[in-house]
């Protein structure tokens, strides 16, 4: 049965696509297989692997409008191996309204456990499948909190970031609480950490709060990173020695193994 992991934090700017882009090329290449739900309107982990939402013949939207359809036929390989990709489209926007109505009508069926029921027939298909969630708590990412076995944060060293772990954090303990009670824990990892005072004291702050729940590895700011993501390129594939790259395999070992 595959790890489920999403990673989510309310707050954008984070690198939180990147890390679930190299988090799942990581694992890949590191002979697990792997699948990558791409759960944002705005695609951009279906766009950094080189692919156009607006040709694919299926994304994941068609998922959610026909659950009867078998999820194997929307599934596409990557050019990296043993990496398959869920799609995403501009159209979960829509599907999103649909869900939020939906919760309001207690006749319904609730909307919270559609991506778990779509998922169901692909686990025992896949080692992990990475949950890539849009920079707020909505109900693609109540979806994803629902579906999975784990939360990773991504927190990047910068302003505001302990508002936006604040609030994941609360929405951990409300889904295991409540809808979710599999969602075993959340941890977090630093991420666009700069020789910098400031991203110093920021670094610092999460830690006194959240030492017990913080993975120890950091993920550095890198210009390789962003080379990468201009090529539609995992760094751990472009460059993969650069320190960016060998902090993402750290951390893929980390989370498949812990």
């Amino acid at each position: 049965m595959a790890k489920k992991i999403v990673i989510a934090i309310h707050k954008g700017g984070v690198g939180k696509t990147t890390t679930a882009k190299n988090l799942a090329a990581a694992l890949a290449v590191m002979g697990h297989r792997t699948l990558l739900v791409d759960l944002d309107e705005q695609a951009n982990a279906t766009k950094g692997l080189g692919l156009s939402p607006s040709v694919l013949p299926a994304t994941l939207n068609d998922l959610f409008a026909d659950p009867d359809r078998d999820p194997a036929t929307v599934v596409l390989e990557t050019d990296v191996p043993g990496l398959h990709l869920l799609p995403a489209h501009a159209d979960l926007s829509k599907t999103e309204k649909g869900m939020t109505l939906q919760r309001t009508d207690p006749s319904q069926p609730d909307p919270s456990h559609a991506l778990r029921a779509v998922l169901a027939p692909l686990e025992a298909e896949y080692d992990a499948i990475i949950f890539d969630t849009p920079p707020s708590l909505n109900f693609m990412t109540i979806n994803a909190l629902a579906a999975a076995d784990e939360l990773l944060i991504p927190a990047a060293a910068s302003a505001y970031t302990e508002d936006g772990i604040t609030r994941t954090w609360e929405a951990f303990e409300r889904a295991r609480n409540s809808y979710n009670p599999n969602l075993r824990r959340a941890r977090i990892l630093v991420t666009r950490v700069k020789r910098t005072n400031a991203s110093g004291a920021v670094f610092e702050g999460v830690k006194q709060q959240y030492l017990d729940a913080m993975i120890d590895q950091i993920i550095p700011e890198s210009t390789v990173v962003d080379e990468a993501e201009q090529l539609h390129q995992p760094v751990v594939l472009y460059e993969p020695g650069s320190p960016a790259a060998q902090a993402y395999n750290r951390v893929a070992e980390i989370i498949i193994h812990e």
